[in-house]
């Protein structure tokens, strides 16, 4: 009987995974979560390569491909308003077999799946030594404390330090919200954008949202309205870009973010872990390198029976190189948005989009899954019979639509 102690920060994809599979190895598990519930919302995320089979292994695979958003078609919307059609997803580069998800339906089903296990809503750590102290909650003792909290990691901050040591930025800053189908698609995505600004919306069944995209070196203070300055920044722009500036800012659900890679020489520090993003965004792959670093570390943990050092340098050890494959490709991806205005790679590039627009666009997205599918697939799950436990699932989560 395992008596470990627990404590995860973080209520998403990587905490709910993670919990899942410690609560499997016979660990129970207690969640913390800033949020005083569920975080919904959220653009569509992808589960491919390796985390399907840890999809696969959990028992929501099915549950996956019921909630697929199965884009059909994208449209590419150019400066000049020229449209161009496409199969599929030109900018997730999905490769047959992918799954694409809206990240609110993941994680209602993730956390479907993990069961009964204590959840503190609406609370914080705010230290981590003999006792973990919380902001509103008592001092509990815990073996173990694992970051599963995202780019702005708080249990990164309390054991490691501040985010300006690890946070390498891109100055691309976006705003995700939710809007009327007012571009009438139908399991379908259009994108637009022009010389350091993007914008992104989907539709599928019961979900359709946008993504504002902009470069900005300067960046965005706290203090500054953050939906005022999205409106400057794409105020001038025609097409329907009004329509979105304004569900925009009627909206009460808008996410707001940079982009960011985190890049640390070690993911853990005594008995603190981190997990996810909080250890190693970002990339095209956050969901799925969240969904099996949570797999691997949950089965390190067991194989050291608690043993902290051990299963956390096994942990590294093993999927380092195949996080840091995909931070790589993520970086150069995102050189066309974040790079210098006036470097000559950027000019070509918008030179070629401007008179070869669907040919350039066919030749990026179709590299694009080739290097994708080569790195998302970079690492292989230990055989199940291997491990000496089964991965067979105590229960099943259904998405209630």
């Amino acid at each position: 009987m395992k008596e470990t102690r627990i404590l995860i920060s973080g209520g998403g994809i990587a905490g709910f995974t993670l919990a899942y599979w410690l609560k499997q190895r016979g660990y129970s598990p207690i969640i913390i979560e800033k949020h005083p519930c569920l975080r919904e919302g959220g653009y569509k995320v992808d589960v491919r390569g390796t985390a399907l089979e840890v999809a696969k292994r959990m028992g929501i695979y099915q549950d996956l491909l019921d909630a697929n958003v199965n884009l059909k078609k994208s449209k590419l919307v150019t400066p000049h308003l020229s449209t161009f059609e496409f199969e599929g997803d030109i900018l997730g580069h999905c490769s047959e077999g992918d799954i694409e998800v809206n990240r609110w339906d993941l994680v209602q089903i993730l956390s479907r799946t993990v069961g009964a296990i204590e959840v503190i809503y609406d609370d914080s750590i705010t230290m981590i030594g003999e006792l973990v102290h919380f902001e509103k909650g008592d001092p509990r003792e815990f073996d173990l404390v694992i970051g599963a909290d995202g780019l702005y990691s708080n249990v990164r901050r309390l054991a490691f330090g501040e985010d300006s040591e690890f946070l390498r930025k891109y100055g691309i800053h976006f705003c995700v919200f939710p809007i009327n189908n007012i571009f009438d698609l139908d399991h379908s995505e259009i994108v637009y954008f022009e010389r350091g600004k993007f914008v992104a919306a989907y539709a599928a069944d019961h979900h359709s949202y946008a993504c504002l995209a902009f470069r900005s070196e300067k960046g965005i203070t706290a203090s500054k309205n953050l939906k005022d300055e999205f409106e400057k920044q794409f105020g001038e722009l025609g097409w329907k870009i009004p329509q979105l500036i304004s569900a925009m800012k009627s909206s009460d659900d808008c996410y707001f973010n940079f982009i960011a890679q985190v890049r640390m020489p070690c993911w853990s520090k005594g008995r603190v872990a981190l997990v996810g993003d909080a250890a190693y965004a970002a990339s095209a792959m956050g969901t799925s390198l969240s969904m099996v670093g949570s797999y691997v570390l949950a089965r390190e943990i067991e194989k050291s029976d608690g043993d902290c050092e051990i299963a956390f340098n096994k942990y590294e050890q093993s999927i380092r190189s195949f996080v840091e494959d995909a931070q790589d490709l993520a970086e150069a991806n995102h050189q066309l948005l974040a790079g210098d205005e006036s470097s000559t790679k950027m000019t070509l590039q918008l030179y070629l989009m401007k008179i070869f627009p669907k040919k350039f666009i066919q030749f990026i997205t179709k590299r694009g899954r080739e290097q994708m599918r080569k790195v998302a697939n970079g690492f292989a799950l230990e055989p199940v019979a291997a491990t000496g436990k089964s991965d067979e699932p105590t229960s099943k989560a259904s998405l209630r639509k």
